[in-house]
């Protein structure tokens, strides 16, 4: 009786692991190209990372209409040498998924979350609870904004897609 309840345990424990150490990119349909497009075309005209948001929401506002459903990682500060105003980096910081803290902290590191830039992902560098970080940047405010589809995290600082958005670390 107990090895037949540590085996679903263990199971259980592995199967975990397997969901939450890779995520893949969900097909996006036309209609989710086309709205991934208009938000990204948003964030980068609004000019920095502090209009990010206001961008984001106002055109993945899910009163008028489909959206994607997404999360943003959303820097606190600029950092030299990466624009806001680059739909590299806008693609970057979006995942089309919705990934609270509750799940992206169950994520071990080295995991990989899939973002909007083809090709490139988002790495877990650190899933202690006192310095969560994503590609070496500290989520400064987990869940800074919660709905539905929408989810946004504050960082510490943008990220660089260069330097752990590959296919290998």
């Amino acid at each position: 009786m107990a090895t037949t309840k540590h085996l679903l345990l263990f199971l259980l424990i592995i199967t975990m692991i397997t969901i939450t150490s890779s995520i893949t990119l969900p097909f996006l349909t036309t209609e989710q190209n086309q709205i991934a497009t208009k938000i990204i075309d948003a964030m980068i005209s609004s000019g920095s990372f502090e209009d990010w948001s206001g961008a984001f929401l106002n055109n993945n506002d899910e009163l008028n209409g489909p959206v994607l459903t997404s999360t943003l990682f959303l820097p606190k500060t600029s950092v030299e040498g990466i624009n806001a105003t680059s739909p590299l980096v806008a693609s970057y910081h979006i995942v089309p998924q919705w990934l609270d803290f509750s799940v992206i902290s169950l994520m071990m590191p080295f995991s990989r979350i899939p973002t909007l830039l083809s090709g490139h992902s988002i790495v877990v560098t650190n899933n202690s609870a006192s310095g969560f970080s994503l590609d070496g940047v500290l989520i400064s405010e987990p869940d800074l904004f919660v709905s539905p589809s929408i989810v946004i995290h504050r960082m510490a600082f943008p990220f660089n897609f260069s330097r752990y958005g590959g296919g290998d670390i």
